[in-house]
């Protein structure tokens, strides 16, 4: 079962609308992979952030046409193009930066899809937040919420960013992580994924243990592989 696909006609089933990623362990792929798929079904897709993204530059988005500046506003897009727009970093040339919110705001009328990466764990699998993130836009209709199967195992300290613990990511630790208010599901607005990344490598028995968490009601979770493009299985919810 493909990953993308499946999530955008989870998450947007009238094929319009606004999703935003959170967490860590992935939120990159997972924004370039729903973009592409949500182009090939025909859509026109704006791909962006309300934080900070990796340059395009550095990172292949397989975007049609890419924006750097406010020069966006004069694009028409078609349907089935797939556009990247952030604004240039002028400290960072690793990362593009955010556009002004009321931008974001017109641009969400010209376009089926935005997904936009809204939180930054610096490369790690999971992320405690601080109050000012993740940083979902109004026009948020569903979130993504993405967790590293790899920190399974790993010293908290390693493992997570945001915390400095010395336990282990364990069961209890991910059930924590879940319940937390500044956890992996802070900020989840409409409708709600979990996807648990690295599937294609976890041990089955990570992939078993999170069957046996507890999830709130209305959250749609699969163990999955980005690099695939594939859902090994649905932790929670159906199809």
């Amino acid at each position: 079962m493909q990953l993308a696909d499946t999530l955008i006609r989870q998450l947007l089933p009238d094929g319009r609308g606004f999703i935003s990623i959170t967490g860590g362990g992935g939120k990159t792929t997972l924004l370039s992979l729903l973009g592409r798929s949500a182009a090939s079904m025909g859509l026109s897709v704006l791909m962006t952030t309300t934080t900070k993204v990796a340059s395009p530059r550095l990172h292949d988005y397989g975007a049609d046409a890419v924006f750097g500046d406010e020069s966006v506003l004069s694009f028409s897009p078609c349907k089935g193009s797939l556009v990247f727009y952030a604004e240039h970093h002028t400290m960072d040339m690793k990362k593009w930066i955010a556009p002004r919110e009321e931008v974001l705001t017109a641009l969400a009328g010209r376009y089926d899809v935005v997904l936009s990466e809204a939180d930054g764990s610096r490369g790690l699998p999971l992320k405690i937040h601080t109050e000012r993130d993740p940083v979902i836009h109004p026009l948020t209709d569903a979130t993504i919420a993405v967790m590293g199967l790899w920190g399974i195992g790993e010293k908290v300290c390693y493992a997570v960013f945001g915390d400095d613990g010395t336990g282990i990511v364990d069961k209890e630790y991910i059930q924590h992580y879940i319940n937390d208010p500044e956890g992996l599901m802070k900020g989840c607005t409409g409708r709600s994924a979990i996807v648990f990344n690295g599937a294609d490598s976890a041990p089955t028995e990570s992939i078993a243990m999170l069957k046996d968490i507890d999830y709130p009601d209305s959250v749609f979770a699969v163990a999955a592989s980005e690099k695939e493009d594939r859902i090994y299985g649905i932790i929670r919810g159906c199809i």
